[in-house]
């Protein structure tokens, strides 16, 4: 049960500690925002992993990560191993700056599987890895990259993301390119305020979202260029490499799952669940075309700031001349999503 309360004896009963894993800069810079949010008359320690020696003081505790090879970095996984009996004792939260934080997205490497990527996904590792600690909240913010202070193992992922992202990418032809979605700091923020010191959401978020905007232009060669871009939540791309489609409903994730079932049994496609969430499930969408079984990469999502909408992503990496019956389901399934004005642009 949890109790909401806004006095001072009642917040000041617990301390925090925000312990942080940073490379260029990004992952710091939200945990001081995440602290002002949170209120900087709560007693949060906020530190870098070299500076903690034990968490045993601490009623809680925030681990935030830069994210390396899509989860957190090696250095929060063997922090976490170190502590994982006390981090059991404690009320626990995971977040991350990262890549993208569209966690609808799917990524297909050559040589592997198609997998979940993007925001509170790249979590799930370290969840099944230490699953007796369980997370109060999670979150995936997106991040900043600027590009000229990348060190060289990192210029070499990002222009082998450039190469392998069949839906192409956001920092082309930038310096400073941004995907974080300043809504889910707050958001997280306040499910700390509210589900570990019992406080009221703190409102007037806004105001502190200083810690991360900055003046700095997103290409010193085009002033006309912006540091970030936010996706379009109804899309269509056909391309060579990819067919996909992309959603926004009004609803929850029961109803997406709910509607997506009906589309299924309704197109005769075997709806193969893979990965599954409290914000979103990742499906493989089965059905012989022309006597060949191909598979639709489903994945609907609810995004933290977006509240009240389901988004719903399709994607299907045959060529062109093998998917015209997987673009004729998809225009179906979404016919069934946008049904008696559910549709939002």
């Amino acid at each position: 049960m949890i109790l909401f309360c806004s006095g001072f004896s009642q917040a000041s009963a617990k301390k925090g500690l925000l312990v942080y894993d940073s490379i260029y800069g990004s992952t710091v810079e939200t945990a001081y925002w995440i602290k002002a949010i949170i209120g900087h008359e709560q007693h949060l320690d906020v530190k870098a992993l070299p500076q903690v020696i034990t968490i045993k003081p601490y009623d809680y505790i925030i681990i935030g990560s830069v994210t390396r090879n899509e989860k957190p970095s090696e250095k929060i996984y063997k922090f976490v191993e170190e502590n994982k009996d006390e981090l059991e004792k404690k009320e626990v939260c995971y977040y991350l700056n990262c890549g993208d934080s569209d966690e609808t997205m799917v990524l297909k490497v050559p040589g592997q599987s198609a997998h979940l990527i993007a925001g509170r996904s790249y979590l799930i590792d370290i969840q099944e890895k230490f699953p007796e600690i369980k997370p109060v909240a999670i979150a995936g913010f997106g991040g900043r990259q600027v590009q000229p202070s990348l060190g060289t193992r990192d210029s070499i992922q990002i222009w082998l993301v450039g190469k392998l992202a069949k839906e192409g990418v956001g920092w082309e032809g930038l310096d400073i390119w941004e995907s974080l979605v300043m809504e889910r700091v707050e958001a997280f923020s306040n499910e700390v305020r509210v589900k570990i010191l019992g406080l009221e959401p703190r409102e007037n978020v806004e105001q502190f979202r200083g810690y991360w905007t900055s003046l700095q232009p997103a290409s010193l060669t085009n002033p006309k260029l912006k540091k970030f871009k936010p996706k379009p939540y109804t899309e269509h791309r056909s391309t060579g490499r990819i067919y996909f489609a992309r959603s926004r409903i009004k609803g929850d994730l029961a109803l997406g799952i709910s509607l997506l079932q009906k589309w299924a049994k309704e197109a005769g496609i075997d709806l193969r669940e893979q990965v599954k969430t409290f914000y979103n499930v990742y499906y493989h969408a089965v059905k012989k075309y022309e006597g060949e079984e191909i598979t639709i990469h489903v994945v609907p999502a609810t995004l933290p700031e977006d509240p009240g909408n389901v988004h719903v992503s399709f994607r299907c990496y045959e060529k062109p001349d093998k998917r015209k019956g997987v673009e004729e389901d998809v225009t179906k399934a979404e016919k069934i999503l946008w049904a008696d004005g559910k549709k939002v642009e």
